[in-house]
């Protein structure tokens, strides 16, 4: 047999095989899902090759769902003996087989992708400068991202740190487009430029302006924990962390230069709290230092720690003549007396660069330290400055006057006073006995409120605890009744007290009172109160509380007690004990209490001639028609005190000048002095003609008539320094209590300047 012969039979026995391979997949699935095309070439290959003539035609065309292909064993099948030595080797059949196989795949994977081309494609290299495979070509890394550490808006590193393993097309192109990819391109831009148009400068520029944001950021997180009252120290790092990791805020891993210097230790937050406290602090003295006259305040208290505190004030105007108050300081003492208090006020001041010429009033909470006529503290003030105005604090006063006129009336001091706070803490002691309480006012239909504690430091807290027993007066006295029947002694003596006339009568007599009382304590304690409407203000609450004497105020409870006591009232069947004696000395606790609450308000609100003169001033006061010689008496008083230094009221000038303002107050009679000194700082017109005027406005808005402030500077305090944190230094606490009292809203403060301010520290390896 020649060998061409021999040749074609070699080709001719190995159709059976090729039959084999071209029949994996059926004719009519191929038609159905577009791939007899990929089958014609595959056969016309093996038509190329040599292989004979086999078709498509060959294979089997059973309708099976699913393709098969056939096993080695089944191949081998096909030939034997000297049949399988002249046919294709097995080695060729499998090569062939696997290239098939892997077009088949291919093709199935791209149909369950959506018809897109799954797998490493070598032609993205090539189109995609940035990416890299990785794994094995099983995943793929973005060079750009991964150079910046860059993450996704879920905060995943996907791209950067890991690899993402989409290999279609469409996804590499998503990332393309990302805003991910789009900010590291950014980056790297700026990094080349600053490597071509500048080098180092440029870089450096960069660096420090991604620099100069961490830091920034991580003042604001101090800044909010310490405006809100949060511990600082034990917060910080986490919530770094947290807003780094979780928020995905990459702008804090600038912080971290490198393994030890992290830029989140408790030193390093000190450091945030001092420059934020600082900067707050030097823009409060910018301003106090501007203000022509000052008012000082101060008022002590003992903190968690056991140390004493004077906390100080300062009232002041602005560069508009606006009033404003400013927390100043927190100073530690060694003790309460009025020298210590006066030396560490002196310090302070001298510190400052503040004069104590300039200071205009004084305000204490009264205390004889504060205000004794031979060593207090404004009496040794007023031997440097002889023109400071010395205020008691209004609040502390009315609160002292109702005290005092209760404490005077023994059924009310020595009897109603005590089983009051018994029966507050009657009920607050106990938990079954509150549930009992309240289960009787959901029966009764009446609120369910809790009594109320009366404090004697506090002694217009009797008028919210006087309120809450009125509330609930029978909802208590059936609850009182039920327990005293169960054999608890202390329920029955309060009973047998709350059940008779005259204590409820009393009762409803400080229901009607008090609130007038703790409605003018309330406004004693604005911010913007002025001297003018003090006693405008008792004296028309005096006239109220005298009608109180001799009957019941109109339409108020101790007017309606009568009907509430008979039928269908609301103490009806109560057993209440009503008796003419009960009547009799009721009338004479009645008289007794509303004489000394006038009396006391009459000695603690004197009208004394200097703080009498300054309402001249006020457009309010002003008569219709005006008299001819409106305001002359008190002009003069006010300049008979102001005509020495310093800062001496010009008494000539002023009679000129007072001559042509006051025909100006009857423009402005809804204004009140501290609108007034604005009006005049805001006009220059006006200020240069009543110089003078201007002067005793801006003296009378900083004379301070309450201590208020420091007694909210107190509660701060309080929420601030606690058992937990009760080793905070005397620094650190006044950043915190200034921030949390002054600091205003985030968007208004300026960290610009205090990351420059931190900066200039020292020497960092963080450079800002």
């Amino acid at each position: 047999m020649s060998s061409r012969g021999t040749k074609r039979k070699k080709l001719k026995v190995c159709l059976p095989g090729q039959k084999k391979m071209t029949s994996f997949l059926g004719t009519a699935e191929a038609k159905e899902d577009g791939s007899d095309g990929e089958i014609g070439e595959i056969v016309g290959s093996v038509h190329a090759a040599g292989t004979g003539p086999a078709s498509v035609q060959d294979a089997p065309t059973s309708g099976a769902a699913e393709p098969t292909v056939p096993n080695q064993d089944q191949v081998a099948a096909g030939t034997s003996g000297e049949e399988q030595e002249q046919e294709c080797s097995l080695e060729e059949q499998n090569k062939k087989r696997a290239q098939f196989l892997e077009q088949f795949k291919k093709k199935e994977k791209k149909k369950k992708n959506g018809g897109h081309l799954v797998g490493y494609q070598e032609k993205w290299e090539t189109m995609f400068d940035w990416l890299y495979p990785v794994n094995d070509y099983t995943g793929l890394m973005c060079r750009v991202c991964k150079r910046h550490n860059m993450r996704q808006k879920n905060g995943e590193y996907i791209w950067s740190r890991i690899p993402s393993t989409s290999l279609r097309t469409d996804k590499v192109w998503d990332h393309h487009r990302s805003e991910q990819h789009k900010k590291a391109v950014a980056l790297d831009t700026a990094r080349i430029a600053a490597e071509v148009n500048g080098g180092i400068r440029q870089a450096m520029a960069v660096n420090v302006s991604l620099n100069r944001e961490a830091v920034k950021a991580a003042l604001k997180v101090v800044y909010h924990l310490a405006k809100k009252e949060i511990p600082h120290h034990t917060n910080f790092k986490d919530l770094v962390k947290f807003a780094s990791t979780e928020l995905g805020c990459d702008v804090f891993n600038r912080l971290n230069v490198a393994g030890n210097a992290t830029y989140t230790s408790s030193t390093v937050v000190d450091e945030f709290l001092a420059v934020l406290g600082t900067q707050l602090e030097e823009d409060q003295l910018n301003t106090i230092k501007g203000s022509p006259f000052l008012g000082l305040m101060c008022d002590e208290t003992v903190d968690i720690s056991t140390t004493n505190e004077l906390v100080l004030y300062c009232r002041c105007i602005d560069g508009h003549g606006e009033f404003q108050a400013h927390f100043m300081k927190v100073i530690a003492l060694k003790d309460g007396k009025a020298n210590t208090i006066k030396a560490a006020l002196s310090q302070y001041l001298e510190q400052k660069d503040l004069s104590i010429q300039k200071v205009a009033g004084f305000g204490s909470d009264g205390a004889a330290c504060m205000i004794g006529n031979r060593s207090g503290v404004a009496t040794q003030l007023k031997e440097e400055n002889a023109k400071i105005v010395s205020i008691h604090c209004i609040a502390h006063r009315l609160a002292l006057a109702v005290g005092q006129a209760g404490n005077k009336v023994k059924f009310i001091g020595d009897v109603f006073k005590p089983n009051l706070m018994s029966l507050f803490l009657y009920y607050n002691g106990s938990a079954v006995r509150s549930e009992g309480l309240k289960e009787i006012q959901k029966i009764l239909q009446e609120l369910e409120l809790k009594l109320k504690q009366p404090k004697d430091v506090r002694w217009l807290s009797h008028d919210a605890a006087t309120d809450a027993l009125y509330k609930s007066l029978p909802s208590v006295l059936v609850h009182l009744n039920q327990e005293m029947n169960k054999g608890v002694a202390a329920a029955n003596g309060l009973w047998s007290w709350l059940r008779t006339y005259k204590t409820i009568a009393t009762l409803y007599l400080l229901c009607d009172v008090l609130p007038h009382m703790s409605a003018l304590s309330k406004c004693f304690q604005q911010k913007r109160l002025d001297l003018t409407e003090i006693h405008n203000t008792v004296d028309r609450k005096k006239d109220v509380v005298r009608k109180a004497r001799d009957q019941p105020l109109e339409e108020l409870r101790l007017s309606k007690l009568d009907e509430e006591l008979g039928p269908g009232g609301r103490l009806d069947g109560l057993d209440i004990l009503v008796s003419e004696r009960d009547r009799q000395e009721f009338s004479s606790v009645r008289r007794q209490f509303i004489d000394n609450l006038l009396e006391n308000l009459e000695e603690r609100f004197p009208q004394t001639e200097l703080l009498s003169a300054f309402g001249v001033l006020d457009p309010a006061n002003l008569k219709t028609p005006m008299p001819g010689g409106y305001g002359w008496p008190e002009i003069e008083k006010l300049t008979a005190f102001y005509n020495e230094e310093p800062y001496p009221i010009d008494s000539h000038a002023i009679r000129d000048e007072w001559i042509a303002f006051r025909q100006h107050l009857g423009s402005y009679r809804q204004k009140t002095p501290k609108e007034m000194c604005q009006v005049l700082s805001a006009n220059p017109t006006l200020a240069c003609q009543y110089p003078n005027i201007a002067s005793l406005y801006a003296r009378m808005v900083v004379i301070p008539v309450h201590t208020a402030d420091c007694e909210r500077a107190f509660s701060t305090l309080k929420r601030v320094k606690t058992r937990l944190r009760s080793t905070l230094t005397t620094a650190n606490l006044n950043h915190l209590l200034r921030i949390s009292i002054m600091g205003p809203a985030m968007d208004s403060f300026d960290f610009d300047k205090a990351v420059a301010r931190w900066g200039s520290l020292r020497n960092r390896r963080l450079l800002v």
